[in-house]
């Protein structure tokens, strides 16, 4: 069974466990992510303010009991508010449950829970990312609106959509 949950603040260091491994695979396709010289980690500087900040939103991807992945969210005063309710900052699902159907059905799951209009965004080099994304978005019959930008001197995809 596959939930999506809420990462309260007694689990920020297992979201930061498995942080590291989603910063590890983008590494691949942004060269400024590095290991932290002082203890050898991927880290995300702003990691804490998922916990901190109303309008930023960090969940657990849930099976049998365990985190296989992870979302966080933005809205309200960190989303682009004319265009999208929601950015989906970051989605990562553990590679062992990838290509099983699990991160398409957390998509779901995720966008009946928060529907709205969204904005994701990936790395233009990062194509199994945006094959996974389009592929989510047609398994769901999403209409996107697809826009190439430079964010942080990468280019990346952008796709904007709305779900019901």
């Amino acid at each position: 069974m596959l939930i999506i949950e809420k990462v309260d603040a007694t689990r920020r260091e297992i979201l930061k466990n498995i942080m590291t491994l989603f910063l590890h695979d983008m590494s691949e396709f942004n060269e400024e992510l590095d290991l932290n010289p002082e203890n050898g980690l991927f880290e995300l500087d702003v990691l804490d303010w998922f916990f901190d900040k109303e309008g930023l939103t960090p969940f657990f991807i849930v099976s049998d009991g365990n985190p296989i992945g992870f979302i966080l969210l933005q809205s309200g005063p960190y989303s682009n508010q004319e265009f999208a309710d929601y950015v989906l900052n970051s989605f990562f699902i553990l590679k062992k449950h990838r290509r099983k159907g699990i991160g398409k059905l957390a998509c779901y799951k995720f966008f009946e829970m928060y529907p709205g209009r969204y904005a994701i965004s990936q790395a233009k080099n990062n194509t199994q990312a945006i094959k996974f994304w389009k592929s989510v978005y047609e398994s769901n019959s999403i209409n996107v609106y697809e826009k190439e930008e430079i964010e942080d001197g990468m280019k990346v995809i952008y796709q904007y959509f709305k779900t019901n």
